[in-house]
């Protein structure tokens, strides 16, 4: 098994590939799916190719075409778009992956909360080891940068802690016009000191103040 560390260094941001299904031909109507989209672990073999995926509940599924071009033995942090064929291989069941989205991999800074910019928030939840947020801020395509302050960890209940987190986000010449989507992951395995049972608060600055969201991984 990874350590923490090795684990971390693992841990690399994924170029957006896009999977396009097609029809059987032009004459009949286009077959859509109905996929399952959410954050996954993608974990790529020796030679590079992405062969499996872990969802956050824990389920592992065997990719029914493997994604190339990967750093070999490495984790990939994505948002994945994909469909149960009912198959198996290698006693995993088999999924067609038809989407994959980047993920940001939040990292801990120290910069002070009153430069931050503010963002929409469409979700924060916790799941498979990660604090996951879907984040739809405003821009004309610019430079983004994320991260998250801790902004102090207190004593809770039951001998467990209270990590009091929140977002880093700036857009330097980025001006605010149209809205985009964002996926970002917070490890919680670089929280030192967080361990089963401790709680979270994160706060952000959102296009209406800042709001805090408690957490309960």
């Amino acid at each position: 098994m990874k350590t923490k560390k090795e684990r971390a260094n693992a841990l690399l941001l994924l170029c957006a590939f896009l999977f396009i299904a097609c029809g059987k031909d032009e004459e009949e109507d286009y077959f859509y799916p109905s996929l399952i989209t959410e954050f996954v672990e993608l974990l790529s073999d020796e030679t590079g190719l992405g062969t499996s995926f872990t969802t956050d509940g824990g389920e592992t599924y065997a990719a029914n075409t493997p994604l190339q071009g990967l750093q070999p033995e490495s984790v990939y942090r994505i948002v994945c778009g994909y469909e149960p064929t009912g198959d198996n291989r290698d006693g995993l069941p088999v999924a067609r992956i038809y989407t994959v989205d980047n993920v940001t991999l939040l990292q801990p800074v120290e910069e002070p909360s009153a430069d931050d910019e503010p963002t929409g928030v469409a979700a924060i939840w916790p799941g498979g080891g990660y604090l996951n947020l879907q984040l739809t801020p405003e821009t004309q395509g610019g430079t983004q940068l994320w991260g998250y302050r801790v902004d102090s960890v207190r004593p809770a209940s039951e001998g467990h802690q209270t990590f009091h987190l929140s977002l880093y986000h700036r857009q330097p010449g980025d001006p605010y016009s149209y809205s985009t989507t964002v996926y970002a992951s917070l490890p919680l395995f670089q929280l030192e000191g967080f361990q089963e049972g401790d709680s979270l608060t994160f706060t952000t600055l959102t296009f209406d103040g800042r709001k805090t969201w408690r957490l309960c991984p």
